[in-house]
């Protein structure tokens, strides 16, 4: 599979780092391959996450909550095919993302006990909110200016309440 144009050139002209490495990572998967792994995983986290969400409708909360965790894990674990793995966690734990990277995980960890020991199906779902918020404002700072868009966007509707 070939992109159509050359991101390792580009790279160099643009002081980019090219986020595909040639390092195979711990599975030693060809570029193709690691495509292949994270789509899978992107797909299997995006069904365990509309499964999860279906199961609100069921009224089991603790379901829904451990699906769209596991849907949310399985979809990061993802990441890690396309920049390797080593490299994801350095890059999550950089000083810019490090404090809402550890909150998401303490996020779905509290998640995981809820669910499982006090099976509160409210409480679920209040943290299940909260995971999301805190993995959309993690993956805004990959996007350039991403943090300061949601910023906009809460400050927008805050002030047209």
């Amino acid at each position: 599979m070939s992109l159509p144009f050359n991101i390792k050139s580009a790279g160099s002209r643009f002081g980019v780092d090219d986020p595909m490495s040639d390092d195979t990572g711990m599975f030693n998967l060809s570029r193709t391959e690691r495509y292949i792994a994270f789509g899978a995983c992107f797909v299997i986290g995006l069904v365990l996450s509309i499964v999860g969400t279906i199961l609100i409708f069921s009224g089991s909360m603790a379901a829904f909550a451990v699906c769209y965790s596991l849907g949310n894990l399985v979809s990061l674990f993802g990441m890690g095919f396309l920049v390797g793995f080593k490299r994801q966690l350095k890059m999550a734990t950089a000083p810019v993302r490090l404090t809402a990277f550890l909150i998401y995980i303490a996020l779905l960890v509290v998640t995981f006990i809820t669910a499982f020991t006090l099976k509160i199906g409210v409480l679920c779902l209040i943290l299940a909110i909260c995971q999301f918020c805190a993995l959309a404002w993690y993956s805004a700072s990959y996007v350039p200016f991403g943090r300061k868009m949601i910023k906009g966007l809460c400050g927008t509707c805050a002030r047209a309440i």
